[in-house]
């Protein structure tokens, strides 16, 4: 079983990469989604592939299967129990996104209150037990959530993450019940997910999970029967949200865990193409068929937070989910974005999208709104012959009927319409860029820019130019199958966050008796969780903090050195916090108290990487790659004559002046006229100024 395959869904075309260990030997397969049934797709890329079942070892997924169901609100009934008189989901949080906006709208919470149900007891948040669980009440709860129509039960109750013991008691009884009813026992617990207090956030979280637990088991399910029809015996896993994978089963229990598992795999991969090349500071942009992603990554270390929301905007506060992810920023702006006027005639790019079905209207299946990828064909920038190596042939007359209606309400040419078109994206790309790098005070100079996806490379240009990002790197996997070549290099981990306050005393035995056990136990836990998959790999371990002054509301979170520490070592701990607060912050306390507000232990299970492997381009010269010219659309100027390059057959190391185009099987590189670009020894394509 020497093969292993990464499988990844998106919004228009479901990717499959997949390297035998032993030769290095890479096949790729890039395919249309399957909306109405995801795990079809999934199965149509691994039979198109013709890899045989019994020679695979290793299968690692990443999906929109959990994000879609959240967002599309087609999950299950979920029935709440919880401490009485505590109206947690329906308080919510506060504080408004723009709090002089008149359109706010409070979220719509996921559990109506008939599906609520309250059970005395009372949790202290020193663990203290004030008032005994009620269990007669919890067997009386959860028959009324059943009969109401609930198909699964949270628990969650005020404090768990301090004591959990009450939710472990509850869970026994409900599951009991359950059985009792004949219903499978969908059990959500709330400490199980995070130890972090904010109880809003905690149980919205647990809340989420429940929502898309059974849908995504059932998925799952019928990835694994269909997968065991191939002949299929290996292992099953599931790219997570924390930049790792876990096996199925923990997936399945936690689906929450990879509600960004697939965009993620583009970070681990561009942090692996980084590390190769030389690089260090990189920001990872993902252009996808419905949405645009960054990432930024500093000292090869993406940044991993347990502050995400889902549905959160400008005017929407969103939905808390309190699990580690990779801090990615995403807008609906990709190759199927629809191209339409708001009410008041303005043009818009997104965020719906024409995705796999109908698709664009080039794409010749039933498609009539114009989106990107129209405007692309009719500006010249995309070859109607060679999409996706040719295999998907499009209609650049149907491009332009669908854009005719856009370019007769401005009163230009379609031409001009679809270049507007593209501007708009490109500005829209843009923005998440800044999102992550200058708007977090990072100077955008100072980083090397990843793009990979169908559109990346066509925006990437663009972008270096406004944001002055001095070099552009596409990747040599083919861009559009990168984040599935991202997944192969996950390793197996498993993250624990346990809210436990200490401040900070160097010299006292105390604090650093309290920071050592906290630490030992929370890595016996994530160890045995590893033993319990029956991984007997030595498990590495690391360790954050995340501190803050005393008194302030929001933490930094910290990498620590592992080991029993001694007074120096808070020390050293208080000296990293300063710097990363001055960092963050851009000023420090002296003299104020610093405190240790959660802890953060990370294990890993490491995974063998597949290797860049260096090209023989020997004998291919500029003049044979080059295919021909194409007119292109460049605003003002009008149209261009621009040479057209196939990337397969460049030679390394020789520059090609902008502005040219380079055709890959997967992907469309431009390059600017004040760029220029050339092939490194690994088949990477550097952008940068002329």
């Amino acid at each position: 079983m020497n093969w292993r395959v990464a499988i990844d869904i998106g919004g228009a075309f479901t990717d499959l990469l997949a390297i035998d260990q032993d030769t290095g030997e890479q096949v790729w397969t890039k395919l249309e989604s399957t909306p109405g049934n995801y795990a079809e797709g999934v199965i149509n890329s691994l039979t198109r592939s013709s890899l045989p079942g019994d020679k695979i070892g290793f299968v690692i997924h990443g999906q929109t299967v959990v994000i879609n169901t959240i967002v599309t609100r087609a999950g299950s009934k979920v029935g709440l129990i919880t401490t009485d008189g505590f109206d947690t989901l329906e308080i919510g949080r506060a504080n408004r996104r723009d709090i002089f906006s008149l359109r706010y709208k409070k979220p719509e919470s996921f559990v109506p209150r008939h599906l609520i149900a309250g059970v005395k007891e009372r949790m202290l948040a020193s663990g203290e037990v004030l008032t005994p669980l009620d269990e007669e009440g919890v067997r009386d709860g959860v028959r009324k959530l059943v009969a109401s129509g609930a198909e699964s039960i949270v628990i969650a109750f005020i404090n768990s993450y301090a004591n959990p013991d009450h939710e472990k008691r509850a869970n026994e009884i409900v599951a009991d019940e359950l059985r009792r009813l004949g219903r499978e026992p969908f059990i959500t617990l709330s400490h199980e997910l995070t130890r972090e207090w904010r109880e809003y956030e905690r149980f919205s979280t647990a809340v989420l999970n429940s929502y898309v637990q059974s849908k995504f088991s059932a998925y799952l399910n019928q990835i694994e029967a269909s997968l065991n029809n191939l002949g299929f015996h290996g292992t099953f896993y599931i790219m997570l949200a924390n930049a790792g994978m876990s096996v199925s089963g923990f997936a399945k229990r936690n689906p929450i865990f990879s509600i960004e598992g697939g965009p993620v795999g583009g970070v681990v991969g561009g942090i692996a193409l980084a590390k190769f090349l030389g690089e260090k500071d990189i920001i990872v942009l993902d252009g996808g068929s419905t949405t645009t992603k960054a990432s930024l990554v500093r000292d090869l270390s993406p940044k991993i937070t347990t502050d995400y929301y889902v549905n959160r905007g400008r005017f929407e506060a969103g939905y808390p989910v309190r699990v580690p992810v990779v801090e990615v920023v995403e807008v609906g702006n990709g190759g199927t974005s629809i191209v339409w006027l708001d009410e008041t005639k303005r043009l818009k790019v997104g965020p719906k999208a024409a995705g796999a079905f109908p698709g664009p209207a080039c794409y010749k299946k039933g498609g009539i709104e114009p989106t990107l990828t129209d405007a692309y064909v009719v500006a010249g920038y995309l070859n109607p012959q060679y999409l996706l190596g040719g295999e998907l042939k499009i209609d650049a007359s149907l491009a332009r009927n669908a854009l005719k209606e856009i370019a007769e309400n401005f009163k230009v040419s379609v031409e001009e319409a679809a270049d507007a078109a593209i501007r708009i994206a490109n500005d829209q790309a843009a923005y998440v860029i800044r999102a992550v790098s200058v708007q977090k005070g990072y100077d955008t100079r100072e980083f090397v820019l990843i793009a990979h996806g169908g559109s990346g490379p066509m925006f990437a240009p663009f972008l270096a130019e406004e944001l002055q990002i001095p070099k552009v790197i596409v990747p040599p996997i083919p861009p559009g199958v990168f984040n599935a070549w991202g997944m192969l290099l996950a390793d197996i981990r498993h993250d624990l966050v346990q809210t436990f306050i200490v401040g900070l005393t160097a010299d006292s035995d105390e604090v650093k008796g309290v920071i050592n056990r906290v630490f030992k136990e929370m890595e016996d836990r994530v160890t045995q969780m590893f033993v319990s998959e029956g991984i007997k790999d030595p498990i590495v371990l690391e360790r954050y903090a995340d501190m803050r002054y005393y008194g302030q509301e929001h933490a930094i979170k910290v990498a620590l050195p592992n080991g029993a520490y001694a007074s120096e070592d808070i020390k050293t701990i208080e000296a990293s916090f300063i710097k990363a607060h001055e960092r963050e912050y851009g000023f420090t306390l002296p003299g104020n108290k610093i405190e240790v507000v959660s802890f953060h232990v990370v294990g890993l299970s490491r995974v063998a990487k597949p290797k860049l492997p260096e090209l023989d381009s020997k004998g291919a010269t500029l003049a044979s790659a080059q295919i021909g010219e194409r007119d292109v659309y460049v605003g003002k100027e009008g149209w261009r004559k621009v040479p057209v390059y196939k990337k397969e057959l460049l030679p390394k190391d020789k520059p090609i002046k902008g502005q040219a185009i380079i055709e890959e099987k997967t992907s469309t590189i431009l390059v600017n006229q004040s760029f220029k670009a050339q092939m490194d020894k690994y088949g990477s394509v550097i952008i940068g100024a002329k």
